[in-house]
Order: C-alpha cells, then structure tokens, then sequence
C-alpha cells in the first residue's frame, strides 16, 4: 500500500493571529509545540519501523504519539497502514474510517485505499468497489484511488474496467511500479502484446531487483518468444495464485503467434517479422546463444522497428511516451547498460555486472535521471 504523506497548509488571516495570540496567553506555547514535535517523531520513529517490516514496534509508536496528541490523524493514518499489513482487517477499517471522516485531504486517499483493501480482504468487493469510487468523487483524479480501482477490478475479473483505471493512474503519475506492472498484465492479456512488453520494460526500470520483478521478466520474455511458456503460469502480483488457472487466456491466433492485425497504427505484422528474424538468426549461428543476449538483440530489432512506424502525426500513450521514450535509450551509448539494468533480478550474470562495472552502473543511473545534459 502506498503511504500518503502529510503536508502544511498555512494561513495568515488577521482572525487567526487574534485567536492564536489568546491560545498563546491561556496556554504556554512551548508545551504544546514540544508536544506535537514529540508526537510527530513518534510518528516518524513508527514509520521507519514499519518499513523494516517492525509492525508491533511501530503500532507502539503511534499509540505513544496519540498519548501526546490525540488529534493527530497521521498517527491513526499510520496505525490504519500498520494494521493493515499486519491483517488486521477490522482495525485497518476502523482507523482508516477515522482518517476518511477526519477529511484530512492529504491522508484522505490513502485512507480509502487502506479500507478498501481492507473490504476486499474480508469478502467486500462490491462495497470496496463503491467506497473507491466515493473517494473519486469527493477529491477528484487521484492516482492512489485509480490504481486501487484497478486492482479491485482485475481482482474481479473486470479487465476493461482495471485497464481504464489502471491507463488514468499512469497519467496522472508515472512513478510509480505497480500501475506499469498491472498495465502489463491487462495489455498482454487483451493480445496488445507490443505494448504489454514496453510497460513489463518501464516496470523493470522504476523496480529492478525485486521478487515481482524476476517474474516479470520471465513473462515478457515469454511474450516476446524468447522463452517457452511453462505447464504453470507465471505467479503475477495482485492475485493469487489459485485465481492465476482462472484469469482469461490471452489473445493467441491458433498456430501460436500473437495477434499481427494493425491496432491503433501499428502494424504488428511488421514488428512481429523482426523479432523473428533477429531470434532465429541469432539461434542459427550459436544454438546455445544465452537468453540474455537474444534478449537485448530481440529488444533493439523491436524498439528500431517501432521508431520507423512512429514517423507521421500518430496519437495516443504509445507514440507520444512509449516509443520516444525507449527509442532514446535504443540509440544512446547506455542501451547494453540498460539491458543488465532491468534483467539484474533474472540474470546472475547481469547482477555480477553491474557489481562489477560500479562506475558504468553509475553513470546510466545519473544519465536516466538528469537526461542528456551531463
């Protein structure tokens, strides 16, 4: 669950410094202040905890800090967040309820996270569904309620309805992992397997070296006809793995090959010959050629590929964001470094790498992240 931070709203209308200088004489300043600092560090100290996955230690944090400051929704936010993980359903939508009625704008949006997930987890689809929707109408676009929709409704089964949520989180707010992830899975599965590869890519970028991360991989590895899929599907996140023999099939025609008719401009057929092509030559040459490898040729045929069809006035995510964005690094002096990149959690080999070559690891990373200036 994705933590919702607090932040200051300040005022300076006459009517307030009046009521504040009267607080201030009936109540010495100095104590309340050090007790609200206290409590928020307590706060804090409860958030480190919980990161370390300390749950019971952090839960302490929040109580003590509510002791000193028993307004103080971020700590009962915290303790909703903590419950939470600790699947304590009840208390989860007990404190996040506090938190949606307190209207804290800030915290209000994780809040109907938490108790959504919180409903879902006790049977509650329906209700979790509608509480998300609540918080859509009351604060607007909010990437967190968008992407808690989305999962809701992959959950459910509902795939239209988790890739439109899913597609607006990632305009709102494309930092983060999870929605790429999910955009991945809901893609490959309606058969737009071009894009499904080139957001498995953007996942792999913001999170590299995770367990979901090595999963990932391997699928879009599979979709791209580099690996044979296994007797057991790959375990992806946001289900189960009882509900994985359940999802819908993806798009195939009957020989195998993935959908080649042109959608939304692109010709797949194109890119589907090269991918080929570039595979089986390589394979012809070395039989054994390691799958890295076949991979970052693979991948360098597709992005080419993709640049020569974005020429023209085309619309929409793939050719505004997608292609330009994966192209520059196709054509920039780091593409074999962004290769060992996204692959570090499926390849010893790409791990031992980047241990290996620090200062090239280094310099892709500050390159990704400041742009060509440097």
């Amino acid at each position: 669950m994705q933590r919702a931070r607090k932040t200051d709203n300040k005022t300076g209308t006459m009517s307030k410094i009046h009521l504040y200088i009267a607080f201030f004489i009936l109540f010495p300043p100095t104590l309340a202040w050090g007790q609200q600092a206290a409590a928020q560090q307590l706060v804090d100290e409860g958030v480190a905890l919980h990161d370390q996955g300390e749950y019971e230690m952090a839960m302490g944090k929040y109580r003590e800090a509510l002791s000193l400051d028993s307004n103080l929704i971020h700590a009962v936010y915290e303790l909703s967040l903590t419950c939470l993980a600790l699947k304590d359903y009840a208390n989860a939508e007990e404190y996040s309820s506090e938190v949606i009625k307190a209207g804290e704008k800030q915290l209000a949006p994780g809040a109907y996270a938490v108790k959504s997930e919180a409903l879902m987890e006790t049977g509650r689809a329906g209700e979790a569904i509608a509480l998300l929707q609540e918080g859509l109408e009351k604060f607007g676009d909010e990437y967190l309620l968008h992407f808690n929709l989305a999962i809701n409704y992959y959950q459910q089964g509902d795939s239209d309805q988790s890739l439109h949520h899913v597609s607006r989180a990632i305009d709102l707010d494309k930092r983060h992992s999870g929605a790429f992830l999910l955009n991945a899975y809901l893609l490959k599965d309606k058969g737009l397997w071009i894009q499904s590869i080139l957001s498995f890519q953007m996942f792999l970028l913001l999170e590299p070296d995770s367990e979901r991360s090595k999963n990932a991989f391997e699928e879009m590895l599979q979709t791209m006809g580099i690996t044979q899929k296994s007797e057991e599907p790959v375990q992806r996140s946001f289900i189960q793995q009882q509900m994985m023999r359940n999802r819908p099939p993806e798009t195939k025609q009957a020989d195998g090959i993935p959908p080649l008719s042109i959608v939304g401009g692109l010709d797949r057929r194109i890119v589907y010959q090269s991918m080929r092509e570039t595979l089986d030559s390589l394979q012809e040459v070395n039989s054994e050629v390691d799958t890295f490898r076949l991979f970052a040729a693979v991948n360098r045929s597709m992005m080419k590929v993709l640049e020569a069809e974005s020429v023209g006035t085309k619309e929409g995510i793939l050719w505004t964001y997608y292609i330009p964005f994966f192209t520059h690094i196709e054509q920039s002096d780091y593409y074999e470094t962004y290769c060992r990149y996204i692959s570090v959690s499926y390849y010893p080999g790409s791990l031992e790498w980047w241990q290996q070559n620090s200062e090239a690891a280094e310099n892709f990373v500050r390159w990704f992240e400041n742009g060509d200036e440097n």
